[in-house]
């Protein structure tokens, strides 16, 4: 895929694998960065991004796979694509937690999917061509 068959500037495929995060948010922040974004939206890109990645991977892929992700930037907009089965963040998953309980009194799950909610000022999900996309406007 190019920039012609995608409207995205900055695009590559990883890995599904664990291993492979640290080099997908390195990638992501230096496109981020030459876009001309601060830092701190930048840090805040990271976030979203190792949620995504971990997510597809531990979730949709069962863990470690054969199968790719795709990380893309097109100017302040961060770009999410996996194969897995569809899986809507904006409308699915668990409920986000009750950040008034105490800290021992939390259920673990649905902080990450709060994170990709909320950090970025417009997110945007779909779901076509077998895979799901997601797209993060960073402000």
């Amino acid at each position: 895929m190019d920039e012609k068959e995608t409207g995205i500037a900055h695009l590559l495929q990883f890995p599904a694998r664990l291993d492979a995060i640290p080099g997908a948010m390195a990638f992501a922040a230096m496109a981020l960065t030459q876009a001309g974004l601060a830092p701190g939206l930048v840090a805040r890109a990271e976030l979203i991004l190792e949620e995504l990645l971990r997510n597809s991977i531990l979730h949709g892929y069962g863990g470690d796979s054969p199968h790719a992700v795709w990380v893309g930037v097109r100017g302040q907009v961060l770009c999410y694509e996996d194969a897995a089965p569809p899986f809507n963040p904006l409308t699915e998953g668990p409920p986000p937690p009750d950040l008034s309980l105490p800290p021992e009194e939390l259920i673990a799950g649905g902080v990450g999917l709060l994170l990709i909610r909320q950090l970025g000022s417009a997110v945007s999900y779909r779901h076509g061509e077998g895979r799901n996309r997601i797209e993060i406007t960073l402000q």
